[in-house]
């Protein structure tokens, strides 16, 4: 294990390790391998363990030696793993491993491991990798080039020609001497009509490689392009947008009733800090030593430390119109709601660890909790304060683990000038917590010369989101180029505020060695409530501009600490509010209370995140992902799989959602698209009539098989009658949908009959009989002689008649009938489970309701 040592950082560390040696079958080319300097050599120890593992669990080895972690001794023969800088220079770096037969690159380790497994099997079958089952590309065909007769060409073609093979170079050749040889020339990339110029690995279309070719082609513009991003042919645009006067703007609807509401709610994908089991009639306080403990305010005695876990909001109250807006009295106590928690609370799902690409079985312990019993994730420093680390939950780590995650969300503007463009967006998940347009961000304070952090005074309301495109070179601009730009930055514009009056653009531009006559004035009070969408941002004190209020002032992604809170909510979290020394002290909140943490869990996010580069203690570095689902490495959000882990997204599915996509948008569809099949119907329970080759015999109906059928005969068999004719008037709606006398008879005569056929006396017309029966009417139901029953006139019964015959076991028999699930109320859509607090929804089976609704 020394020798492993000076060769792996983690192999050979801990634990019992043992190495595995790969079989010598291998489709690896070197001459695949990228060039250098734009790819260097990577390390490639977490493949080998990540393979290793694999191989053992599939081989069955891993069970029959517990505890032991696998590695391979190597990479299959010709795969090498090599990485390159991203663009913007922070640092990160992209892992590709190259050596596939097609001349592609894996960008993952799930990517790649089922074509080494298929490898490590000599071949056998079809290999299911997503660059196998793409298909290794072909050279364009060589077609025979006709050269036409020089004689024929004008004087300065033939002139040409001549010269051509005049020329003393490989072309010495004259062009009738190549007559029926192939053309030197590059072939042309021929499309089809109405293909899309670029598409991902998945095949959909990518209109922002689109937009930076017209950018390309509008170089030599003085206005460069703007133009909106849609993506009409992409079922995940769809599902979310209106387009063509088909679907809803769901996203815009989301973001619409986010920014109408408190800043300190959670929102959907952030991170935050959870209780499941709060305890009963307990509030959560900080006690002497500043730790968070649970308070009895009957005992009037603490009651140790919640137990924190972290997770995602998967859910948020759905019920706000029969329950009313969360409000700051949902922050430490349980109001009053009239749905259950599974509408009127959060769903939370615990956080599984990003690094382990194997189990993420921690997302399906979830439950429907409160507002009271959710934190945000930077106060991690604060809530588990006393609490020893070892008893730290594992979800916790694994959080502080995406603290540097972030993701881009719904880009919808494209705007540039050549060489140089930016991309609009509406918001952006910058670690745990969700920002988007209209929101107050925190800004970080520099440090101070002696290293000492400075305290938190600047914020920012913002107004745009960007991902800054720099340096486009006209490589980028090809269909097959893997960048959009040379470099990327995500800046945030907006207005700039302070409470520090020293920080006041006004005393900034007199410079330090200025006579200041005047004081600047703060923000008038008027205008503080206008701007600020957070309640009770002057709670926080003076504010003083930090830039000319006529420009927009614009900060890196980096600089943000997270959203500025409302000023009571923040009273609340740190416990100002919490005694009446304290409240008559009448303390401003603090912007910095989590300062210390916020930075402190960035740190351990660089050192742990896996999917960075090793770096120094005191940087910070960030991984972008495609969407917050890849920013945290989720397979299981809400119940379901997404991401690159959803299998259903394979190519044949998105080639099926494309084609019914171009109907929708008028676009003709190959023969092709016939070839996919609908979904089968569902059939719903509780089939109204008797079942086919019924008979009635004596009054009684005989299903098939049941005994008596056979000794029947044809002419007994139940004929299917048409529909009745509506009269002029109805007793129904005097006698409330109820039997009378007559009918009870008429049951008597076959309450053996099975409980299927004796639930709604039916007449012989095939309609409930609710009413009185015919007179005349026999208790065979079966025809005689051919004859066909006739519909005599009914009596007329009075009110008092009618009702004088309704019992009790008429509703009964009512109310217990196949069709009874169609009156029964609609149950919610969204459940929880036997574990979930309040939750709606039990796996078995309960009994049906005899109630009237």
């Amino acid at each position: 294990m020394a020798n492993l040592g000076g060769r792996f950082h983690t192999i050979g560390r801990t634990g019992t390790w043992q190495v595995r040696a790969i079989n010598s079958v291998s489709d690896g080319d070197k001459r695949h391998w990228p060039g250098k300097p734009t790819y260097r050599p990577s390390g490639e120890e977490r493949y080998l363990i990540i393979l290793g593992n694999s191989w053992a669990k599939k081989d069955g080895i891993d069970k029959a030696q517990p505890g032991v972690q696998f590695y391979i001794d190597q990479l299959p023969n010709g795969y090498a793993l090599f990485e390159m800088d991203q663009p913007g220079g922070s640092g990160n770096v992209y892992k590709r491993l190259f050596g596939h037969p097609s001349g592609r690159y894996y960008d993952s380790i799930p990517r790649f491991e089922p074509h080494f497994l298929w490898l490590m099997s000599e071949m056998q079958g079809q290999c299911d990798c997503v660059l196998c089952s793409k298909g290794t590309p072909r050279p364009p065909a060589q077609r025979t080039r006709k050269i036409p007769d020089a004689s024929l060409l004008p004087s300065q073609r033939r002139y040409a020609i001549r010269d051509a093979g005049s020329e003393s170079s490989s072309r010495s050749e004259s062009a009738v001497g190549r007559a029926g040889g192939t053309s030197t020339r590059p072939q042309r990339q021929i499309k089809a009509a109405g293909a899309p110029f670029a598409t991902d690995e998945r095949g959909n279309e990518d209109v922002y490689k689109l937009l930076v070719n017209r950018l390309y082609k509008a170089r030599d513009s003085r206005k460069g392009i703007e133009d909106d991003i849609q993506e009409p042919n992409h079922m995940d645009w769809r599902a979310t947008h209106d387009y063509g006067g088909y679907g809803e703007n769901v996203t815009k609807i989301h973001l619409t009733s986010v920014e109408l509401q408190h800043s300190f709610i959670p929102r959907v994908g952030e991170l935050v800090l959870w209780i499941p089991n709060f305890l009963h009639e307990h509030s959560l306080m900080v006690d002497e030593n500043s730790e968070y403990k649970y308070y009895s305010f009957s005992q009037e005695c603490f009651h140790g430390h919640p137990d924190w876990r972290a997770g995602v909001i998967a859910e948020v109250p759905s019920a706000k119109t029969a329950n009313g807006p969360i409000d700051f009295t949902d922050i430490q106590s349980l109001p009053k709601k009239n749905t259950s928690l599974n509408t009127a609370g959060f769903r939370v799902e615990t956080f599984p660890d990003p690094n382990d690409e194997v189990d993420k079985s921690a997302s399906k312990q979830y439950r429907y909790v409160p507002l009271r019993n959710i934190r945000p994730l930077s106060h991690w420093h604060m809530l588990l304060r006393g609490i020893p680390r070892d008893r730290w939950h594992a979800s916790i780590k694994n959080a502080l683990t995406c603290m540097t995650s972030m993701s881009l969300l719904e880009k919808f503007w494209f705007s540039g000038e050549w060489p140089n463009a930016h991309i609009r967006c509406k918001g952006i998940f910058l670690g745990p917590e969700l920002i988007i347009v209209g929101d107050t961000v925190r800004i970080r304070p520099e440090s101070s010369a002696s290293g000492a952090p400075k305290r938190c005074t600047d914020v920012m309301i913002v107004d745009q989101i960007r991902l800054n495109l720099l340096n486009i070179d006209a490589e980028y601009t090809l269909p097959d180029s893997g960048h959009l730009a040379s470099s990327y930055t995500i800046t945030l514009k907006g207005r700039g505020y302070t409470l520090d009056i020293h920080r006041s653009y006004e005393i900034q531009a007199q410079g330090t060695d200025a006579m200041r006559t005047e004081i600047p004035a703060a923000v008038p009070l008027a205008e503080v409530k206008t701007v600020f969408n957070s309640v009770g941002a002057a709670d926080y004190g003076h504010w003083y501009h930090l830039h000319d209020p006529t420009k927009r002032y614009e900060i890196s992604h980096d600089m943000v600490l997270g959203r500025m809170h409302e000023a009571g909510a923040v009273q609340l979290w740190t416990g100002q509010l919490q005694t009446q020394e304290a409240l008559d002290k009448k303390l401003a909140p603090k912007l910095d209370f989590d300062v210390y943490a916020i930075e402190a869990a960035r740190r351990f996010a660089t050192q742990n995140d896996m999917r960075l580069e090793a770096a120094p203690d005191t940087e910070i570095r960030w991984y972008l992902g495609d969407h917050r689902a890849d920013a945290l490495d989720l397979e299981i959000f809400n119940g379901q799989k997404i991401g690159r882990y959803e299998e259903t997204r394979d190519k044949a599915t998105q080639e099926q959602w494309r084609n019914q996509l171009k109907l929708l948008n008028g676009q003709s569809v190959t023969p092709d698209m016939f070839k996919y099949t609908s979904f089968t119907e569902i059939t719903l329970p509780g089939t109204r009539g008797r079942k086919p080759g019924s008979k009635v015999i004596n009054g009684k109906v005989i299903r098939p098989g049941q005994p008596g059928y056979d000794g029947a005969g044809t002419e007994d068999q139940v004929k299917p009658l048409g529909t009745p004719k509506h009269k002029q008037y109805s007793q129904l709606a005097g006698a409330a949908l109820v039997s009378t006398d007559e009918d009870e008879e008429g049951e008597d005569e076959g309450e053996d009959e099975s409980d299927a056929d004796a639930d709604v006396a039916t007449s012989e017309l095939g309609v409930d009989n609710y009413y009185s029966a015919p007179e005349d009417r026999t208790g065979s139901a079966e025809p005689s002689g051919g004859s066909t029953w006739t519909n005599k006139p009914k009596p007329l019964l009075t009110k008092t008649e009618i009702m004088s015959g309704i019992e009790p076991a008429d509703f009964d028999d009512y109310y217990s009938s196949e069709e009874s699930w169609l009156e029964a109320p609609m149950p919610f859509a969204r459940g929880g489970t036997e574990e979930s607090d309040g939750g709606d929804y039990r796996p078995e089976p309960e009994p049906q309701s005899q109630e009237k609704y």
